[in-house]
């Protein structure tokens, strides 16, 4: 009878929850706020980029969704083809979303359980609605409700030039974004989940133009050290930077709050061809993956050109 006595009571404190915590609690308990179809997430050993498994052409493993990458590829290790080679095929979602799959080989120093065998790029994820939370990401075909995410206390981010299922007159590359302001300079800063900051938490790429007007501004920038990156056009070197007085603040395209981020780096990608924010002429950055335990819970609904970010939750700085 005592077990019961402590059972009932514990199911007392789940249903009524203190005011303050009941959309934390709603949460963690990974509801499907725009509705849609369930998969647990999975990552790599101290990383936070988002895996699900998928079967696809009879072969099973882990997708990356990539909101960084504009095009979708599959392993060619796993399905055992010739790199550069273009597959169509579908994904098995609720409701099945086809594409173009250009295969690739990762060369990943580290893989989720069950391997990697895909990138979902945004010429796909433009095409459903995603929740995604740390533990658990919700895929749905509809467009999500403004009021039943504002009642839950998320802020929309628009994303009209950005991110959108229907594409017109885009002048910028399909990838959703959030607002940066960096001490006074304000710019706007790609999402991007498959870049796995594993070396420097909280690493934002920023573009030379971002840079010098961060120079310009006055701030403080702190030379801590230097990068090797890979790219399309070969081997590169990039420095990295910490920022005295260490004020970042995420915020919506009205610069409404969402975010204040004490430690974080800053790593100054050189201009390129090999497109993205190097390429750029307007200041840009890009959020590494561990951005995503900051936000907790971010929408990306394309339907309706916004990204949400629960505005409720107050996260401490840092990891």
């Amino acid at each position: 009878m005592a077990w019961q006595g402590r059972a009932l009571l514990l199911v007392a404190l789940v249903l009524i929850p203190a005011p303050a915590l009941a959309g934390s609690i709603l949460l963690q308990d990974a509801v499907a706020l725009c509705g849609g179809e369930r998969f647990p997430v999975e990552t790599v050993h101290g990383g936070a980029s988002p895996y699900i498994a998928l079967r696809v052409l009879g072969v099973s493993g882990q997708f990356l969704l990539d909101y960084g990458a504009t095009r979708s590829s599959l392993s060619a290790r796993a399905f055992g083809t010739q790199e550069g080679v273009q597959i169509q095929t579908t994904l098995p979602f609720a409701h099945p979303i086809s594409g173009d799959f250009r295969l690739r080989h990762y060369n990943l120093a580290s893989e989720p359980e069950g391997r990697q065998i895909g990138v979902i790029g945004t010429e796909l994820l433009s095409q459903v609605s995603v929740q995604l939370t740390q533990d658990a990401v919700f895929v749905g075909a509809q467009a999500c409700s403004p009021d039943v995410l504002r009642h839950h206390g998320f802020l929309p981010i628009n994303q009209s030039r950005y991110f959108a299922a229907d594409r017109e007159a885009f002048d910028l590359p399909n990838v959703p974004v959030v607002f940066l302001r960096i001490g006074e300079t304000h710019a706007f800063a790609q999402i991007d989940t498959g870049y796995d900051d594993t070396v420097y938490a909280h690493s934002i790429d920023i573009n030379e133009s971002l840079f010098e007007n961060l120079v310009k501004a006055g701030a403080r920038l702190h030379h801590v050290a230097d990068i090797g990156i890979a790219t399309c056009e070969g081997h590169e070197t990039r420095h990295v930077y910490t920022f005295a007085p260490r004020s970042l603040i995420i915020e919506t395209d009205q610069a409404v709050p969402i975010r204040s981020i004490e430690s974080f780096h800053l790593i100054v990608k050189p201009t390129s061809g090999c497109g993205g924010i190097g390429s750029m002429q307007q200041p840009a950055a890009q959020l590494g993956a561990s951005f995503l335990r900051d936000f907790a819970t971010i929408i990306f609904d394309p339907f309706s050109r916004q990204v949400w970010i629960d505005g409720a939750r107050s996260t401490p700085n840092g990891d």
